[in-house]
């Protein structure tokens, strides 16, 4: 395993939340079990990231079309008015990764978010308990650039003001968040995969994360 980093910037939604399963059901009036949501997160996010790298364009619709299929339902005519971009519904903490990033605060590590949203991931992190816990957020929307694009790593690098290579990424996206990464030169890009769907460095959560960094293991790869 590689130094430890000197900070470490975070994706936000299937990193540190997912859509809160209990707002989603009210909005749109259908049952979303929270289990089948975990999965069908990041089944789809895996599904959108492979199109993406072989170069097919994959929209909103088509992630809405595949992520409510995997909820058990077609999905609703309504979907993306009703939720939007899933603004204000990136609310739910995934367990244990609010008290992960702290612990690794407290150790040391810098940490903030880079995260392509609409202008309320800021907002979405406070609700989901994480307030005040990141040195900062860059929201793409707000900052005019979002991941892959090298300029929105490059703005979080201007902020930390250390070595890129000093710096790691994790996220839930290979092609958005760790070829984004590499792209942009950082130290070293982790793979959210609780499911196992990758075979690239990868942790089941960010709650693992300061396991790894005390002991010194190797990330471990998903099943191919």
């Amino acid at each position: 395993m590689s130094d430890m980093p000197e900070a470490i910037l975070f994706d936000a939604g299937g990193t540190l939340v997912l859509q809160h399963p209990e707002a989603l059901e009210a909005r749109l009036g259908i049952p979303v079990d929270p289990d089948l949501a975990f999965q069908a997160h990041y089944i789809t996010m895996s599904e959108f990231s492979d199109l993406r790298q072989s170069g097919k364009e994959a929209t909103w619709d088509w992630w809405l079309e595949r992520y409510f299929e995997r909820l058990g339902h077609p999905r609703p005519a309504d979907a993306g008015a009703a939720i939007q971009r899933g603004y204000g519904f990136w609310t739910w903490p995934i367990p244990g990764v609010a008290e992960a990033v702290r612990e690794m605060r407290d150790a040391g590590v810098r940490v903030a978010v880079v995260s392509n949203s609409d202008g309320s991931v800021e907002e979405s992190l406070g609700k989901a308990g994480f307030d005040g816990l990141f040195e900062f957020t860059l929201d793409s929307a707000l900052v005019g650039s979002k991941k892959p694009e090298a300029r929105i790593f490059e703005i979080a690098l201007e902020r930390l003001g250390l070595d890129r290579k000093s710096v790691w990424y994790v996220g839930d996206s290979v092609f958005h968040d760790i070829a984004g990464a590499a792209a942009a030169g950082l130290g070293r890009g982790v793979l959210v995969d609780p499911l196992g769907l990758s075979s690239l460095d990868a942790v089941p959560s960010v709650a693992d994360l300061p396991r790894l960094l005390d002991t010194g293991l190797a990330l471990g790869g998903g099943a191919a």
